[in-house]
């Protein structure tokens, strides 16, 4: 009896070592940095880039994880497609969230998610948006400019009825952010 209860706590304990999580550095090693001179235009879409396993989801970016549900990465798939590691204070995630569901629904979201340098969460935006959910269709799209200005433009259909809108934001030193009044 004792070695079965051995052989069950050295099995569970390769489990849990072999989900460990990846430092902040080597998560950023693995992603690749954006370049632009003057602005980058964020889009939601299919990507082919590697999914990340769930303990790095939970680990880094459990903030964008749904609350108040038990399997919150049911129907769900994170990947990064991108970094911006140029300011000071903070590195900037792009992060692809790609919901799926068995009503047809299937929407990919784009958040851009601050991070001290350390790998500590500061803020996160969803500035891309595709995809359709039973009568409504999304596409949200954003630009990225070199001043750290956020222009997104929103445009919804709701029942054959379409909606437009734009959205200013500013991410301020400390990487939070801002709703702006116009850019």
């Amino acid at each position: 009896m004792k070695r079965l209860a051995f052989f069950c706590f050295l099995f569970a304990s390769t489990i849990v070592k072999g989900q460990d999580t990846i430092t902040y550095s080597t998560l950023l090693q693995s992603v690749s940095e954006l370049k632009f001179t003057d602005s980058l235009q964020i889009n939601a879409g299919h990507s082919n880039y590697k999914q990340l396993d769930s303990s790095v989801v939970k680990k880094w970016f459990s903030r964008l994880l749904p609350s108040g549900s038990h399997n919150r990465l049911k129907n769900r798939s994170y990947s990064i497609t991108g970094k911006l590691t140029s300011h000071a204070n903070f590195d900037l995630l792009f992060v692809q969230e790609e919901k799926k569901k068995d009503d047809t629904s299937n929407v990919q979201v784009v958040y851009l998610v601050s991070t001290k340098k350390d790998g500590t969460y500061i803020s996160s935006l969803e500035v891309a948006v595709t995809g359709n959910r039973k009568r409504s269709f999304y596409n949200i799209s954003s630009w990225l400019y070199k001043d750290y200005q956020i222009v997104q433009d929103n445009q919804i259909i709701v029942n054959d009825k379409s909606y437009g809108d734009m959205t200013y934001y500013k991410i301020n030193g400390g990487g939070r952010f801002i709703l702006s009044s116009n850019y």
